[in-house]
């Protein structure tokens, strides 16, 4: 359980009992005293967790009996985790962090908690009908308007044109249903299999809340790709996983979209675990694993270098879009007689590739008053001028040696700006080289 998690010393049931009318009624006393309850009775685990947030969060909740039973701790281990990735992603948002939960099921127990214990803002998403409706009731009930928003979505859709993509969030948090629908139900007609006792279900009678077609890998699939699509908007994305064997293909799903990197942890509080997954398309940001193509360009050599270029800069050099600004960075590259070579591209983003033989890109404003002052007086230029011109060090002086490999990739960030990267591949003078590269590019280009 986490470190921080108040549950870490369970709730003192014979306290509760005695505070509480209606919890004393699930409350049972065994032999040596000890009171308990039958965490297998969906009705006692529900009035546990009433109780408690009223006592413990002054949260008035009043649960539905035929829909998911929030338990606590386990609420509060996945919310503790994402304050820990928030801090150490070092959040634009420090004074306001803003949350999507999807999904937010009977009485939105994330976003009210969250609310209470940290201040948090929250957008929660809901497809079922009486959920959305308690859900509203409890925010009300407790006077939690100015911190969440619940909406009512459609099933088709988790969070593509259900949120405001003008907002940046800072995270979103989901718990899918962890079954499969086509194997959760009785395997033929003739078999009668019982409902599933509490908490496998959660004492929830709802379909849609504990199963779905093709699990939790699906589902969570299906998440990942609209996640792809509003990567601009939302720093971190995270969810529960219900079963350890999910973890594998989804992280091989994160792999295949492209995500940066990415985290797991481990929630356990009493008999029950569950596990958390958190990744991000943000390159600023490293959660913890990162793909094997970025492993392999951290040992080639250091981050790239970034530039940032503003809509107002780029005005009078025509059309303001990722493609317009690489091409006109490869004609630059292309004067300097470097080689381009295209490298795959992906929707927003564009990326060359370029070798140079020698170095044509130093000390050319020198080159330039030389190349004037011959011109001027009608002589050829003298072989000395020359070399003074084009000296090398010894590095340079085997082109072969000095061939330097790069990439430039141009990508929307927003709106009114666009990011040109480079990137030290191999040979030159290293780093030192794609910097001087990218000051020519600022003098000749951007900054013109």
């Amino acid at each position: 359980m986490h470190p921080r998690n108040p549950y870490r010393i369970p709730p003192d049931f014979k306290e509760l009992a005695l505070k509480f009318p209606e919890f004393r009624k699930h409350a049972k006393q065994k032999l040596s005293g000890k009171i308990e309850i039958d965490f297998k009775d969906a009705a006692a685990v529900r009035a546990l967790s009433t109780v408690l947030l009223k006592r413990d969060f002054n949260l008035e909740v009043e649960l539905p009996p035929d829909r998911l039973v929030p338990t606590l701790p386990l609420r509060i281990n996945y919310l503790l985790w994402v304050e820990d990735l928030l801090q150490s992603a070092k959040p634009a948002t420090e004074q306001l962090v803003h949350g999507i939960d999807i999904g937010t099921g009977a009485c939105c127990i994330y976003p009210i908690l969250a609310a209470r214990m940290k201040g948090w803002h929250f957008t929660a998403t809901e497809t079922d009908e009486v959920n959305f409706k308690c859900s509203v009731d409890t925010v009300e009930r407790n006077c939690l308007q100015t911190h969440v928003a619940v909406i009512k979505v459609s099933a088709e859709s988790m969070l593509r044109g259900n949120i405001d993509t003008t907002k940046l969030y800072d995270f979103t948090m989901c718990n899918p249903p962890f079954f499969d629908s086509d194997s959760f139900g009785p395997k033929s007609r003739s078999e009668k299999r019982p409902l599933p006792m509490c908490p496998k279900s959660g004492g929830s009678t709802s379909a849609t809340e504990i199963a779905v077609k093709g699990g939790e890998v699906k589902f969570i699939e299906n998440l990942i790709n609209e996640c792809h699509d509003l990567k601009p908007c939302v720093r971190l994305f995270t969810t529960m996983v219900g079963h350890k064997s999910s973890l594998v293909p989804i992280k091989a799903l994160l792999k295949d979209a492209g995500a940066c990197s990415w985290k797991e942890t481990e929630f356990c509080q009493g008999r029950t675990t569950r596990w958390g997954l958190a990744w991000t398309f943000s390159d600023n940001i490293v959660l913890g694993s990162p793909t094997q193509s970025q492993r392999k360009t951290r040992m080639k050599g250091p981050p790239p270098l970034n530039y940032s270029i503003s809509r107002e800069r780029w005005s009078s050099k025509g059309e303001f879009s990722v493609a317009c600004v690489l091409l006109k960075s490869v004609e630059l590259l292309n004067s300097l007689k470097m080689e381009i070579r295209k490298v795959k591209e992906k929707k927003g983003r564009k990326a060359v590739e370029f070798i140079a033989k020698e170095n044509t890109w130093s000390n050319q404003r020198r080159r330039q008053r030389e190349e004037k002052r011959i011109a001027n007086q009608g002589l050829e230029q003298p072989e000395l001028k020359k070399a003074k011109i084009d000296v090398a060090t010894p590095e340079q002086q085997n082109n072969h040696k000095f061939c330097l490999k790069g990439l430039i990739l141009v990508e929307e960030t927003d709106t009114d700006f666009i990011s040109l990267q480079l990137q030290w591949i191999e040979g030159g003078l290293g780093r030192e080289s794609v910097n001087q590269i990218l000051q020519y590019m600022k003098n000749h280009l951007f900054e013109k």
